[in-house]
């Protein structure tokens, strides 16, 4: 049992291969994506359209206690220009 940070991310999904490329950059190979996130936040409401342009992508993974604010900084940029959220929450996994 290993004490960890849980990461969610929401991002639109359009950035969502440049938002796993640098996951896997700092080393985080595991994640859970779910499409079609709809909501509304600071750059207004997204919609679940069919080519999937407007909706939002909700990505799940975790990390190292530390390793939290050097992701956050490296996902900043995205989150700054195209909107999204980003959630740290401690977890305790079992099976890691």
């Amino acid at each position: 049992m290993d004490t960890i940070k849980r990461i969610e991310i929401i991002v639109p999904a359009i950035e969502l291969k440049p938002v796993v490329k640098r996951l896997e950059k700092m080393g985080i190979i595991k994640y859970s994506i779910i499409r079609h996130v709809i909501g509304r936040g600071d750059f207004g409401e997204s919609s679940d359209d069919l080519d999937d342009q407007l909706s939002s992508v909700y990505i799940l993974t975790t990390c190292l206690s530390g390793q939290e604010d050097l992701l956050f900084l490296e996902l900043q940029p995205i989150l700054k220009k195209y909107g999204g959220m980003f959630l740290v929450s401690d977890a305790v996994c079992y099976r890691c």
